[in-house]
């Protein structure tokens, strides 16, 4: 079973796209096969700019975690939980506390807000965790993934053997406010079309679940 893990924190302004792309993933019926949903958003694959900032995908401290919405728990809308080939996460918490959200999983799809520069707000950033490199913040509470994941392996943590980053770049996560900027609310749709891409390309090894 794959895991889509939305990281963000739904009082910091467009920090809460994770979440709201798991609103949409949830709703997202179940019949429909998995790579049906596509359109022209931005997007970027396979590419990791070097000036990649900030998410829990890299070295950011987050306020302490907003509490966890009803809906975090699986919903029948849009189709039972135990018919889609996914299950949808949210987590408001960052560094080694990850490794608990990860723990288990065959195979993971991690979901963030990313500020760079470089590119629109709305853009989308999908590559190969391995893309990442090995950046670690200053101190245990503000490593990022790759340190979490291999300081998790060397330790024995049944952690995913594929990870895949599908990030999103946004305005404002300094804003203590609910709600998305037009620009990043607008590319919710264009992220669950990327995310469900993904999905239909996961590799699955020889007697595991899809």
């Amino acid at each position: 079973m794959t895991l889509v893990l939305c990281l963000g924190n739904d009082i910091l302004r467009d920090d809460g796209v994770g979440w709201a792309i798991a609103d949409a993933l949830e709703s997202w019926p179940s019949e429909s096969r998995i790579g049906d949903l596509h359109s022209g958003g931005r997007r970027n694959q396979g590419v990791l700019d070097p000036g990649l900032r900030r998410g829990d995908v890299l070295c950011e401290s987050r306020v302490p975690p907003a509490t966890p919405k009803p809906a975090d728990r699986p919903s029948g809308e849009g189709g039972s939980p135990e018919s889609r080939p996914f299950v949808v996460k949210r987590s408001a918490l960052s560094g080694f506390y990850l490794l608990d959200e990860l723990t288990g999983w065959e195979r993971a799809i991690v979901v963030d807000a990313v500020q760079t520069g470089l590119h629109p707000p709305g853009t989308i950033l999908s590559f190969p965790f391995d893309a990442l490199g090995t950046e670690t913040g200053p101190s245990p509470h503000t490593v990022g993934l790759p340190t979490v994941v291999r300081l998790g392996r060397q330790s024995g943590v049944p952690l995913p053997a594929w990870i895949h980053i599908v990030a999103i770049e946004v305005d404002d996560m300094e804003t203590f406010t609910e709600g998305l900027t037009p620009a990043v609310r607008a590319a919710v749709p264009e992220a669950v079309s990327v995310i469900t891409s993904v999905l239909a390309q996961v590799p699955v090894p020889a007697g595991a679940s899809a």
